[in-house]
């Protein structure tokens, strides 16, 4: 790797830790040594930069009288470098020696007369009402002190400087001018206004050789307005292109001769290796840019004369100057081309002391990050640029990326995303830029709480997610909840696999020893491990958020906490209902019990549909149970068997199988037994009662001395023969049964329509007639009217239906309304 002393040669006073940014005009005739006192070191140091250039043609102009104007205004931006220009003609006019020899050196077609004076006022030296008074004495003629009356005349003015070249330089004018007071001292400033006019005025005789140069700042528009009345000479000091290479000259003594070779080749092993997501508009012209301004990066040189511009606590172009010196003095041996991350954040405090103090406060929690310090003190300077809202991706890894030090672009990105973010207190996010702020960021919050979460609290808060979010609180949590052993039916979900093979039976042995009512679990796995690491960090952090909101008494962190908690719920829900699922049905295969895996998804409604086997797939079943049973089967019994023995088909609802046996009974494959020993053969029962007996056809009792199919008499069974509207096989024919028929009210309830058509299959006939059903609909909440509209528009319509409707409504109307 080149490094930069290879290439560039930094000032003795960078190197020694003594480099003076601020240039202060009150110090040029200062009994010390001094940057401000040696005209000669002073010169050296200065850039001829366009505005300096310009303003030696116009003096030339003036001094070979092809332009009579002689007064400058030199304009800026606080720390723009308006001081060191003004102290650089200073010492051009008061020594015109080292003046025409440095032009020489810079190839300036400029000489200044050989004799010449000078005299330079800076108010924060000179605390004075009238201004001209330290202009006079300095030109040596306090006798004309005495000859003034308000103000000074043009003649006094002209007699003051004679037939010599005079320059007068002033610093910092509009401070002292603001600081009259107007009401008590209106008469003091239109008194050295007048001067000024005459001053310039005189300045603008070309009879007379007279310079005028006043650093101006342009706020204090009255004395924006005297001064241009003789429309004097403007010069901006300000420019981008000077501020480069005016920064590099006056830190480098070889600014002018780097070596072009060596750069480009440092310049291009950078830029081979900018790929995405690093963001350039043009790569031929940053590539002559970072040529341009080398050892400087562009985002460093650029964030730096954002952050220093334009206010007077920053210092523009000087404040810039001392930290890019102190970043030389520490780096220029050890590294190619500086970086953002290369700055000293100290040299930061004078711009925001606590930004800077929350990144020292973070970096000590990080420093086991790799580039941590990097991208954080990245983040942290350009969070003190005004000018932009934060650091976008791009920006960090411009300001920390070295490719000639092994760096890759994913480890940064990687340190960025994965270990930084969120868990930094005072880094926060805004859309896609990262920026440190005053305040903590609720996210590393966050973090800190989530640390203190077990994984056991973790699986738990899983569990509770699975079973509220995915499957609506309709299920139990294998290993969480307690399952209950009775005769209703419930989906048990496990948050883990259970394996294949001897694993999986195994363990469903495991889960169904001591169990009763086996038949009546649906258990449901997943494909896949529920609880899974990136799962459980985001439920350590949704617990986390939790546990902070409940203590926080601020609004806008509980607003932002409740959101957090919502995304992430929902997050590891989608996560984990992803994971599902598989259903374990039960079978019967040669003549041995065995389970199927049955695909599935984590729905409550499709689960059902894919174990229920529903009236039909019941019936063999309970022909094969009543098969050979002369005394038959309870139907309660028979309900219990099929919730209690994993053979039978899983049931949701009991009156799938009193719709099993019904329809049976319709196919001539049972006969029913009721109250009071009346058997139900040709008809049906209007309702089948749990006590009811089921017997298989071959049992159905006969006349006496009726012959059946088996060749045995048989005998009657118990009490009556035949059932309501029925007749006895074998009976003697007599006068013929008359069929009574009835009306009866037959109320069924339910929450889906399969649910009330398995109940009203169950407790009517095939003869029966349905003159009118009345339905009442009760909802859960309140509808609107748009709503109920809607429901209306489901009903069915037709010829034969005649559909009357009445409903409670609560009807809101005006006070005097109808």
């Amino acid at each position: 790797m080149i490094k930069i002393e290879e290439i560039a040669k930094p000032r003795s006073e960078v190197l020694e830790g003594k480099f003076q940014g601020v240039i202060q005009t009150n110090k040029v005739d200062a009994n010390e040594k001094r940057l401000e006192t040696n005209p000669e070191k002073f010169l050296k140091i200065t850039y001829p930069s366009s505005a300096i250039k310009g303003t030696l043609e116009r003096i030339t102009e003036k001094i070979q009288q092809t332009s009579n104007q002689g007064a400058f205004l030199l304009v800026g931006p606080y720390g723009s470098g308006k001081s060191h220009a003004l102290i650089s003609l200073y010492h051009i006019f008061n020594r015109p020696e080292i003046a025409n020899k440095w032009a020489k050196e810079w190839d300036i077609d400029f000489k200044i007369p050989e004799k010449s004076r000078s005299v330079i006022i800076s108010t924060r030296k000179y605390d004075v009402d009238y201004i001209w008074e330290p202009i006079f004495t300095q030109l040596g003629r306090n006798d004309l002190l005495k000859e003034i009356k308000r103000f000074p005349t043009v003649d006094q003015i002209e007699e003051a400087i004679g037939n010599n070249t005079v320059a007068i330089f002033i610093d910092e004018l509009e401070n002292w001018y603001g600081s009259f007071d107007p009401a008590k001292q209106g008469h003091i400033i239109e008194q050295n206004e007048t001067f000024f006019e005459h001053l310039l005025e005189v300045a603008s005789d070309p009879h007379k050789k007279l310079f005028v140069f006043i650093t101006f700042l342009g706020e204090k528009e009255k004395l924006k307005k005297i001064l241009n009345r003789t429309k004097p000479v403007q010069i901006d000091v300000s420019t981008l292109e000077d501020r480069e290479k005016v920064t590099l000259h006056r830190l480098f003594e070889n600014a002018r001769s780097f070596d072009e070779n060596k750069i480009e080749s440092i310049v291009d092993g950078y830029l081979s290796k900018y790929e995405h997501p690093i963001e350039i508009a043009d790569n031929t012209q940053y590539k002559l840019r970072m040529k341009r301004i080398y050892p400087f990066h562009p985002t460093l040189f650029d964030s730096l004369v954002q952050i220093f511009e334009a206010a007077s606590e920053r210092q523009d172009i000087r404040g810039m100057l001392n930290v890019l010196a102190d970043a030389i003095k520490g780096n220029y041996n050890k590294t190619d081309l500086l970086l953002l991350s290369d700055l000293d954040e100290n040299d930061f405090r004078g711009i925001n002391l606590n930004l800077v103090e929350k990144f020292s406060y973070d970096l000590k929690r990080s420093k086991s990050i790799l580039f941590a310090n990097e991208i954080l003190k990245s983040i942290l300077i350009f969070s003190l640029n005004d000018k932009v809202h934060g650091a976008s991706l791009s920006d960090i890894l411009l300001s920390v990326f070295k490719p000639t030090r092994d760096h890759t672009i994913d480890q940064i990105i990687g340190s960025l995303q994965d270990q930084l973010y969120g868990k930094i207190h005072y880094l926060h996010k805004v859309k896609d830029l990262y920026v440190f702020k005053g305040e903590v960021n609720i996210y590393a919050l966050l973090e800190r709480e989530k640390n203190k979460v077990n994984e056991g609290e973790a699986k738990k808060k899983i569990a509770e997610i699975v079973k509220q979010k995915i499957f609506d609180n309709k299920v139990f949590v294998y290993g969480f909840d307690t399952i209950p052993d009775d005769s209703k039916p419930k989906i048990v979900v496990s948050l883990t696999q259970w394996g294949t093979n001897s694993d999986l039976k195994n363990k469903l042995n495991e889960f169904y020893k001591g169990k009763s009512w086996q038949n009546t679990y649906i258990v449901v796995l997943p494909k896949s491990d529920v609880v899974m690491p990136d799962v459980t960090e985001k439920t350590k952090r949704v617990i986390a958020a939790e546990r902070i909101k409940s203590q926080t008494n601020n609004k806008t962190e509980e607003t932002e906490l409740r959101q957090h908690i919502e995304e992430e719920t929902q997050e590891i829900a989608e996560r984990t209902k992803a994971a599902y699922g598989l259903i374990v049905k039960w079978v019967e295969h040669n003549d041995a019990l065995t389970y199927r895996l049955i695909n599935t998804t984590a729905e409550i409604n499709t689960i059902k549909e894919k174990v229920e086997n529903g009236a039909g797939g019941c019936g063999e079943y309970i022909i094969k149970a009543i098969k050979n049973k002369p005394d038959g089967i309870k139907v309660d019994l028979l309900v219990k068997d099929f919730k209690k023995n994993r053979k039978y088909p899983f049931i949701l609802e009991e009156s799938v199988i009193y719709n099993a046996i019904r329809n049976l009974h319709r196919d001539k494959k049972l006969i029913i037994e009721g109250e009071r020993g009346k058997f139900y053969i040709d008809d049906s029962p209007r309702i089948i009662e749990p006590d009811y007996v089921i017997l298989s056809p071959k049992y159905a009792p006969v006349q006496p001395g009726k012959v059946v199919e088996d060749g045995s008499q048989g005998q009657p069974k118990g009490g009556e023969y035949g059932g309501e509207g029925g007749t006895i096989p074998g009976a003697p024919q007599g006068e013929p049964s008359v069929e009574k028929k009835e009306k009866v009210k037959v109320g069924v309830q339910g929450n889906s329509p399969r649910n009330i058509l398995n109940q009203f299959e169950s407790r009517t006939s095939e003869k029966d007639e349905v003159e009118e059903l009345s339905l009442i609909f009760k909802f859960s909440k309140r509808l609107t009217k748009k709503e109920c509209m809607k429901f209306i528009k489901q009903l069915p319509a037709g010829d034969d239906v005649d559909i009357q409707i009445e409903g409670e409504i609560g009807v809101w109307r005006e006070k005097n309304g109808i």
